[in-house]
């Protein structure tokens, strides 16, 4: 797909301080930031277990506190995993 975008010269400008300093052109940089995005989950997406495991577990809102703390904790050491590889 070829997409043409209209961003600020602010943008352009980190745009292509971030692709220098990747080693490649503003179009594969701004592409593969796309793809990055495009391909992760949403937030609802992300939520969706747990919003179903609360509506079944009946458990109380402190409870749901807890959980979305571990949660919340997992999420971000997969995430520094992910940074790692």
């Amino acid at each position: 797909m070829v997409l043409s975008l209209t961003i600020s010269p602010e943008a352009e400008t980190k745009l292509k301080a971030r692709a220098a300093a990747a080693g490649v052109d503003i179009a594969t940089y701004a592409a593969r930031t796309l793809e990055r995005i495009a391909t992760r989950p949403s937030l609802d997406e992300v939520l969706a277990p747990l919003r179903a495991e609360f509506n079944q577990s009946g458990m109380g809102e402190e409870e749901l506190t807890d959980l979305l703390e571990r949660a919340k904790h997992e999420a971000r050491a997969e995430q520094q995993a992910r940074k790692a590889s």
